[in-house]
């Protein structure tokens, strides 16, 4: 493009088609751009921050920003002048939120080599296969997931792993991992292509990005997985560059789930053909030494083997082996939970022990009133984190390991996440340890403390303690149940000091305190009508939210939906007048009639609900439930031609998500499940069904368009 004139491009439809220009061939842009690039940047400033009237995207800005910046440094033309300069302006669509067109689970975890043989075993029994399993063994990586999306074989986006189904997105970071290919010839002609992976710093870069901020003296990253979150998350991509990250990818959505994959000329049927096509691609690759083996024997001689020597071959953090059953066609058989595959578990490297000194144990009151021993540590890296403080779980424990204040003792991360003490080294004492002894009043609220007959823990029973209602608030506010933005344990803390809140449906009415609010240090205009905003959203949510949010002994997210429509049908069977009322005359026998619920949970419902009767009744006035639609979407009809059928749901629809389908599964009383077998009654497929309607009708399983299923309901 070389030269161009201010003048030219203050027309609109120029400085349009220049930028389009630009951004069809940004590899191809040399130091003779870089003038013109500034000048195109510095225009599209003009529209956007003083017109408001930008005519491209905040994404083709992004990029059109992204390479300037790499193009100034690599020609050393870095100016004060230049639009890179100001790097608040980079933040337009960095790290916004977006969605995961394909959830991003969780692998399950085990520590033994037992707990390995019952992960095969289950897959045998679902198989119903008695010939040896192929795996495919790879390290797991303690770094950052990550997924990159490409558009016609061009890099377009990278989102973080974030929940699973939701989190940032870091496309700028990403461009500027070396090992991600920037474009992929064999994608060209594939509008959507996703490839997941982890983003790693090794052990060497780490070393020397610390000794570099210690020489600047600024704040030291804990270890190479937070070094490698902050660096992706630069707003400044040189920087992101500097750090020298890597990208290990492990996994294809759209072939290992079967869709539109007929351009691929070999289809991979095995997970090791999948990593090797991956390797084609131009992705980075770290094996063990053996990575795909035949066997369960050979399985755990390989696993033992390599839990011996699990540093000898990677300048990378590893925390285990991830271990996955190579035949890909089985996958769809096994199919998954809702947290986690079954074809795949991740085996955890025995947790590394090291020495350090009680300097005091604090007694702990959480939100159900237990109070737990707590060990304040001389702060000591374990496995790449530095720990100040361990749990002993309980008293009963404390007395058994004979925890003392100012013993020497040994502490490992449990499953490498949770600091506990491992044992006391009694050799080493001097005789001045003190000894701890369980408290016979709250350390919150001077309350006597209890204890159940059968049970080990002692408890606050005052509901009124305010370390009680600080963790309740707390669980009440999470983002799965009421999800209220902008009110963190601090804030909590602080409203409660105040008299501001006094339980959940105090909650609601915190708008009353915004002048007051606006006094207090760190509160600003925007941040507290925000929080007002957050609150007046969360009210319309539904029953099982609500449900979640009250922390009932046993009730998470899964079972508070279970809950949510046994309470509607129950309102309807028995013409109770509210939904309310429904909740507090329910009985264990009528929760039990559900498959998903244990008797543990039946009884924990109905005891919370006899025993917080004003509480609940409080919280409900406060909340904007829709009852009656919810009524006509949760009455299980005897009538129903959904109830008791299990269904299976592949491909896209236009005016339906799949999350909305299952819902409307799951309220009619139909059960939904991931995989595809012959004792599944129905599959909705439509557009891009791949392997999943081939196998049903193999299996003879009927299939049904949307509006067909749409019918049942009716």
């Amino acid at each position: 493009m070389g030269k161009i004139y201010i003048l030219q491009i203050m027309q609109t439809s120029d400085l349009l088609s220049i930028s389009t220009d630009y951004l069809s061939r940004l590899h191809l842009l040399k130091k003779d751009d870089i003038s013109a690039l500034r000048t195109v940047i510095r225009e599209h400033n003009r529209l956007y921050h003083e017109l408001e009237t930008p005519i491209i995207s905040d994404t083709e800005y992004d990029q059109l920003f992204h390479i300037l910046a790499r193009l100034e440094s690599d020609h050393n033309m870095l100016d004060a002048d230049s639009p890179t300069a100001k790097l608040a302006i980079l933040t337009s669509g960095q790290f916004k939120k977006v969605k995961h067109q394909f959830p991003m689970i969780s692998l399950d975890n085990t520590y033994s080599t037992v707990e390995v043989q019952d992960f095969e075993e289950r897959m045998r029994r679902i198989l119903d296969i008695q010939t040896e399993f192929d795996y495919y063994i790879q390290p797991k990586y303690d770094g950052l997931g990550m997924a990159v999306v490409y558009k016609y074989g061009k890099l377009d986006q990278a989102i973080t792993r974030g929940s699973g189904a939701e989190w940032e997105d870091v496309t700028l970071g990403a461009f500027e991992i070396q090992n991600i290919p920037k474009e992929i010839e064999v994608l060209r002609e594939i509008d959507r292509m996703e490839i997941r992976g982890e983003v790693m710093m090794s052990r060497s870069t780490f070393e020397s990005v610390n000794r570099e901020r210690l020489q600047q003296w600024e704040k030291l990253f804990a270890n190479p997985r937070n070094a490698a979150s902050g660096s992706l998350r630069q707003l400044d991509p040189l920087i992101t560059r500097s750090r020298n990250l890597q990208f290990f990818a492990y996994s294809v959505p759209q072939i290992e789930q079967g869709l539109d994959t007929s351009w691929l000329k070999n289809f991979p049927r095995t997970y090791s053909d999948l990593m090797n096509q991956l390797t084609e691609w131009g992705f980075g690759r770290e094996d063990f030494p053996f990575s795909h083996v035949q066997g369960l024997e050979s399985l755990l001689q390989i696993i033992q083997h390599e839990t011996d020597h699990r540093r000898e071959y990677f300048d990378f953090d590893i925390d285990g082996m991830v271990l996955k059953l190579d035949n890909m066609k089985l996958w769809d058989d096994l199919g998954r939970t809702e947290h986690h595959p079954r074809y795949a578990i991740a085996y955890k490297f025995p947790a590394k022990q090291v020495r350090t000194r009680v300097i005091s144990i604090e007694h702990s009151v959480g939100r159900t009133g237990t109070v737990t021993p707590v060990a304040n540590l001389e702060w000591v890296d374990v496995s790449g984190v530095i720990v100040r403080r361990a749990t002993l779980h309980n008293y009963d424990e404390l007395t058994k390991k004979w925890v003392r204040e100012g013993d020497q003792v040994f502490i490992m991360r449990a499953g490498e996440v949770i600091p506990e003490i491992v044992s006391v080294i009694i050799e080493v004492r001097t005789g001045e340890e003190k000894e701890i002894l369980p408290p016979e009043f709250c350390p919150v609220c001077n309350t006597w403390l209890e204890q159940d007959i059968w049970k080990v823990a002692i408890f606050c029973p005052n509901k009124h303690c305010p370390a009680k209602i600080l963790g309740q608030l707390e669980m009440f506010v999470w983002k799965q149940a009421m999800n209220i933005d902008g009110l963190g344990p601090r804030q909590l803390e602080l409203f409660l000091e105040k008299w501001w809140i006094t339980d959940f449906a105090s909650v609601f009415q915190l708008g009353n305190f915004r002048d007051e609010m606006l006094e207090l240090e760190g509160f600003k205009e925007k941040s507290v009508q925000n929080l007002i905003d957050s609150l007046e959203k969360s009210r319309h949510t539904t029953l099982d939210r609500m449900f979640v949010g009250l922390g009932i002994p046993n009730v998470g997210k899964k079972t508070a939906r279970s809950l949510s429509r046994i309470v509607s049908d129950f309102q309807y069977v028995w013409n109770f007048n509210s939904v309310l009322e429904s909740m507090f005359s329910i009985q264990e026998e009528n929760l039990l009639a559900v498959k998903d619920i244990w008797p543990e949970t039946a009884r924990a419902f109905v005891e919370y609900m006899g025993e917080n009767r004003e509480l609940v009744t409080n919280l409900f006035d406060q909340l904007l439930i829709p009852v009656e639609s919810q009524k006509e979407k949760l009455i299980i009809s005897s009538e129903s031609q959904i109830t008791g059928k299990s269904f299976c749901v592949t491909g896209s629809f236009d005016n339906m998500s799949r999350d909305q389908i299952h819902e409307m599964i799951e309220s009619h009383g139909g059960e939904v499940r991931s995989s595809v077998s012959s004792k599944l009654d129905f599959l909705i497929a439509w557009e891009s069904a791949g392997s999943k309607l081939t196998k049903a009708q193999e299996c003879n399983v009927t299939i049904l368009t949307l509006e067909e299923f749409l019918k049942k309901t009716a």
